[in-house]
């Protein structure tokens, strides 16, 4: 069986035949790529989830002592105490070296907490830092703290033991 071939159709030029060609792999052609950022490798994506900064370190003051002593002080047990009672806290050793001073006070069931010095207190507290923050924190008790060699106290035992009720 022969085919009928359209005489036409074989006396095609050379350019022609290019040209058809050329349109027959141009439809083959898969489409252009979006222009913009290039894709991202594996390594370059994952270089960029090691390279995430770590938060910022909050420094540590009296303030911030004071602030969390505040909180951990019960309103409802200070309440109870119908006297005036101060205490003045010196806290040493803040992870930049200073020093700090703060009073509690509590004036007919009123308490107070600041970072300041008292005069008319009735006994005085030295305590590191890293003790001050652990019982602020809840870390370590009143008890474990007053055994603690950091720790030292001097005035009125008898408003000592009221205040330290509060807590």
């Amino acid at each position: 069986m022969a085919k009928n071939v359209n005489k036409s159709e074989e006396k095609k030029t050379a350019a022609e035949v290019k040209s058809t060609a050329a349109k027959k792999t141009a439809v083959k052609k898969p489409a252009a790529k979006p222009v913009g950022r290039p894709a991202k490798s594996a390594k370059t994506a994952a270089a960029k989830t090691t390279t995430k900064r770590a938060p910022a370190k909050k420094t540590v003051t009296i303030d911030t002592v004071c602030k969390k002593l505040e909180k951990k002080i019960s309103k409802t047990k200070a309440a109870a105490i119908k006297s005036k009672i101060a205490v003045d806290i010196e806290v040493w050793g803040f992870e930049d070296g200073s020093n700090g001073k703060m009073y509690v006070e509590v004036n007919n069931g009123a308490v107070t907490v600041s970072p300041h010095t008292y005069i008319e207190k009735d006994f005085r507290v030295s305590l590191s830092y890293a003790n001050a923050a652990a019982f602020v924190d809840g870390k370590i008790s009143l008890s474990a703290l007053l055994d603690s060699k950091d720790f030292y106290a001097e005035g009125n035992i008898a408003a000592a033991v009221k205040l330290a009720s509060i807590f």
